[in-house]
């Protein structure tokens, strides 16, 4: 019998139409990771006496998975879909192209979508069902734009077939070339003033969701899952000049700016002017700043930005992808 190589353990997956109900994993990532590992809390008692343990136990079981990868404007809108929110249909653009919208509710619950990941080759497979992503990463300079996060899922099935035949999803990068980062006083300012010495910028949104764990022998794993309290920020890393400085006095004015990150593609998603983009638009609030630093030669500074909820645009966050995708 051959051995089980983990040059070969290749991951698919399919969006679930009712969480944790199975469906066939019928797509594959070529630019995102995602390795499931088995998550299980074992529980143990020694009696009095007695030098070694009587019983050993499992309690909560499920999976907890890494993802990395490179940043794609195709790959990352199923990611969006199973962090941010569910976003509905897209809308069409310039007749080939697909704008997918994602803008969570700043109080009241999200519906996201949930997958059904396969992980393992021809030896030996196994899957999870509930796939939810509860943090991601994307972090941008002028080397590489690098995708990171976690997911849990209900526990493994073990010895499973594999969906036979998944569809690749398409492949169109996000390059370093494509990014450039803005930030105005208002949200109808959005996009006007361009930050020209951003060496490198990062969106991180983590601790989204949370399993519910309950008394019920018909589950094998968490029942379901449900929002905490996430952390939502956006650090740029500056050089130090009249520019990256202006952080300062809107720091100490605790004042409200709005910061878009976007990438744009010099192919085409549309039939002549729609291209491939990710817009990630937020209003932020100053909330750290990073000890001054040499950067390559450059005098640089950190700043980090909370996103915060804005009375006037009536959101925290709000993210477009534009790409050829019909469907999730």
């Amino acid at each position: 019998m051959p051995e089980r190589s983990s040059l070969t353990q290749g991951v698919q997956i399919g969006v679930e139409t009712v969480p944790g109900t199975n469906v066939a994993a019928d797509k594959q990532f070529s630019s995102i990771g995602i390795e499931p590992s088995v998550n299980v809390d074992m529980q143990d008692f020694r009696p009095m006496g007695n030098k070694y343990r009587t019983i050993i136990t499992p309690g909560k079981e499920m999976v907890t998975a890494d993802i990395s990868g490179a940043g794609s404007y195709t790959e990352l809108i199923y990611l969006f879909a199973c962090c941010l929110v569910s976003p509905g249909a897209p809308a069409t653009v310039d007749t080939t192209g697909k704008t997918w919208t994602f803008a969570p509710a700043a109080a009241a619950e999200d519906t996201v979508k949930t997958l059904t990941g396969e992980q393992g080759g021809v030896v030996r497979a196994h899957k999870f069902n509930y796939g939810v992503v509860t943090e991601i990463e994307i972090d941008m300079n002028r080397e590489n734009v690098e995708v990171s996060g976690s997911m849990i899922g209900q526990r493994i099935s073990d010895a499973i077939t594999l969906t036979v035949g998944p569809t690749a999803v398409a492949q169109v990068p996000i390059l370093p070339t494509d990014i450039d980062v803005w930030i105005d006083p208002t949200s109808g300012a959005l996009g006007t003033t361009k930050m020209t010495r951003v060496l490198n910028a990062n969106i991180h949104l983590s601790d989204r969701f949370g399993p519910i764990w309950t008394l019920n022998s018909a589950l094998t794993s968490f029942a379901a899952h449900v929002e905490t309290e996430p952390t939502a920020e956006i650090t740029l890393l500056v050089e130090a000049d009249t520019q990256g400085m202006a952080n300062l006095p809107i720091m100490r004015g605790g004042t409200t700016q709005f910061c878009r990150i976007k990438g744009t593609s010099p192919t085409l998603a549309g039939a002549s002017t729609a291209f491939y983009s990710l817009i990630w638009d937020a209003a932020v609030k100053v909330s750290d700043v990073g000890d001054f630093s040499d950067e390559d030669g450059v005098y640089a500074i950190e700043w980090t930005f909370t996103m915060v909820y804005d009375a006037t645009w009536t959101k925290a966050y709000t993210v477009a992808v534009t790409n050829k995708i019909a469907a999730l």
